[in-house]
């Protein structure tokens, strides 16, 4: 096996000649070429270990052949051999990027001690850069076994989401990055559960279908890791802004795949632990999970919720009565009616919905991605659920027990499980005094209701009612972003104020519903985000105004004057009442509200 193979240059015949007769008795593999053309079209053919060159040859000389195979080979060892002795020359080969310069005539023994020095010292190198990367790869393994240990040390899946983006970050390089997760081992879909570095969390999706994702996912300056199981997609990891600008290359692939062998045994055993847990955490009687898996998921909430800037509900279910329930039933019927009161509430709930029991008869519930104005639909609709499987049947009007509801939104009533849960207490003890039930007018039609409540109504500033229609309106300008219902009526005519009011909203978008209720012509509207409906809808012709959203409700109902003078009027925070007011008038008007 020779010792190297090696290029020869030089012009003049004579002297090829005589470098490969001496370097093949030296054990070398020789090939020659006669200047600096024909040297580079043998280099593009083949590899040398070394190339030895003339200096002054036609065609291209040899100071130009080494610029040109530096800029192709910068590692390529080259040997300057020339009758040219004087200083600067030397000089400049060098700076050409010359390994060595020897003058002719040359000695054989010179000649072959510097080829043999030059070979050493390129093997020294080769070893040292070998042990080098081998150094490298051992420290990343190490560190990549580091940041494994500290996957699974955490079973809870938020925390361990933001463990595994932060470790494919760190081995690729990337500033940004995304994870999707299964919602659970049976789910087809994946959601949303950690962001990271530049990423807008609200342009990205937030669920993926595990089996058909879209053809242009991941395309561009980014890199898709997938994450598998059992066969079975798990995860999916989008990374992006590598840093420097570069572009995600083979080695950051390879890290990646390395990083998502561990992440995805990590993430199964999360999943494995969370589907356990929500069949073991359940109350043996109503199959409704327990207070404590309860508020455990709920902190899991905030934290995803704070993390992404979204909302949440909470609602608190009551059975008033149940101790009347108690004397009739025994025991084993009392489990049985709560358990199908359960199933019953959970029918009228959404897939990602969860519901708890606190204590017999009492529950609560997580509305994710929900806010107040979807917690107010659930809660109608967990109502009308309840009507319909008619469960208070064969109970006397006496035995029957009272259902009671409130909720909490996040962050508007608190960011914390204990906060969350008095605004849910306070708003329960308003549940049980409010007007509504006090006055029986569930059943009442909107104007009904009106009518019973302006029965109420009070002497008041004749100021009042357009002030108070100013501030929902404009609170709806000052809020775009929070939804709500806000209905109007200003009665016979449109005050100036709150012609004002609604022209401060054209040009927004604003979420919330809001709806003029008059006969009157509304060129204050036209062309903006208010929805004009005519009083006879209403069923009634009275001022009044209604706002519920975020925050406090209100009403006020004012008495009908035919001469304009000032009048009487009805207003109230009560959120129960103001709910069912309106809620009442969404549905004769034909507002849709959706969750």
């Amino acid at each position: 096996m020779p010792k190297a193979r090696v290029l020869a240059v030089d012009d003049q015949l004579y002297f090829r000649t005589f470098l490969e007769g001496l370097l093949a008795e030296e054990g070398y593999e020789v090939e020659t070429a006669a200047d600096g053309v024909e040297a580079l079209h043998a280099m593009e053919r083949d590899r040398f270990d070394l190339v030895i060159t003339d200096l002054v040859m036609p065609e291209m000389d040899g100071g130009e052949l080494i610029k040109r195979i530096k800029e192709r080979w910068p590692d390529q060892a080259v040997v300057i051999v020339s009758g040219v002795g004087d200083v600067q020359t030397a000089v400049d080969a060098m700076k050409y990027g010359a390994t060595e310069y020897l003058l002719k005539p040359i000695e054989r023994s010179t000649l072959a001690r510097t080829l043999e020095q030059i070979l050493n010292a390129r093997r020294l190198h080769r070893e040292s850069e070998k042990l080098m990367q081998e150094n490298l790869e051992y420290m990343g393994a190490l560190s990549l076994y580091e940041r494994a240990v500290g996957l699974f040390a955490t079973l809870s899946l938020q925390p361990l989401a933001e463990r595994t983006l932060e470790a494919f970050c760190i081995e690729t390089g990337a500033q940004s990055g995304v994870l999707w997760v299964r919602d659970d081992q049976d789910s087809d879909k994946l959601r949303l559960v950690a962001a990271r570095g530049l990423v807008q969390v609200a342009e990205e999706p937030e669920a993926l279908d595990a089996e058909r994702l879209p053809q242009d996912f991941g395309a561009g300056e980014s890199l898709v890791v997938f994450l598998r199981h059992g066969g079975r997609l798990i995860g999916l990891v989008r990374l992006s802004d590598k840093l420097e600008g570069d572009d995600f290359g083979d080695p950051e692939r390879a890290l990646a795949q390395k990083a998502a062998e561990l992440a995805s045994v990590a993430l199964a055993n999360s999943l494995k632990l969370r589907s356990l847990e929500r069949r073991s955490f359940r109350d043996p009687t109503t199959k409704a999970y327990t207070l404590a898996f309860f508020e455990d998921v709920v902190r899991n909430e905030i934290q995803k919720a704070n993390r992404f800037g979204r909302s949440f509900a909470l609602l608190l279910l009551e059975l008033d009565g149940l101790a009347r329930l108690s004397e009739r039933f025994s025991a084993p019927e009392l489990g049985r009616f709560l358990e199908s009161l359960v199933f019953q509430v959970s029918r009228a709930l959404r897939s990602t919905d969860l519901i708890a029991s606190e204590s017999e008869g009492r529950y609560r519930v997580l509305l994710p991605e929900t806010d107040a104005l979807g917690a107010a639909v659930l809660k109608r609709r967990i109502r009308e659920a309840l009507q319909a499987a008619d469960l208070f049947e064969e109970l006397s009007p006496d035995e029957r027990p009272r259902l009671l509801l409130s909720a909490a939104s996040y962050p508007a009533d608190g960011t914390q499980v204990e906060i969350l849960g008095h605004a849910l207490e306070a708003r329960l003890e308003d549940d049980r005094t409010t007007l509504l039930r006090s006055l029986d007018i569930e059943q009442e039609s909107f104007s009904g209701a009106v009518d019973a409540l302006l029965e109420l109504a009070r002497p008041g500033s004749p100021q009042t009612p357009e002030q108070v229609m100013r501030f929902a309106i404009d609170e709806v300008a000052r809020r775009p972003r929070d939804r709500g219902l806000v209905f109007v009526s200003p009665g016979s005519g449109i005050p100036a104020g709150v012609r004002e009011s609604l022209e401060r909203l054209r040009g927004l978008q604003p979420r919330a519903e809001v709806v003029l209720v008059s006969d009157a012509k509304a060129d204050a509207v036209a062309g903006g985000p208010v929805t004009c409906v005519s009083a006879r809808r209403a069923g009634t012709r009275v001022p009044f105004v209604i706002y519920y959203g975020e925050g406090p409700a209100y009403a006020l109902i004012r008495e009908r004057s035919e001469d304009g003078d000032a009048s009487p009027f009805f207003h109230t925070s009560d959120r129960s009442l103001v709910e069912h007011l309106a809620f009442k008038l969404q549905r004769d008007l034909g507002v849709s509200v959706g969750l």
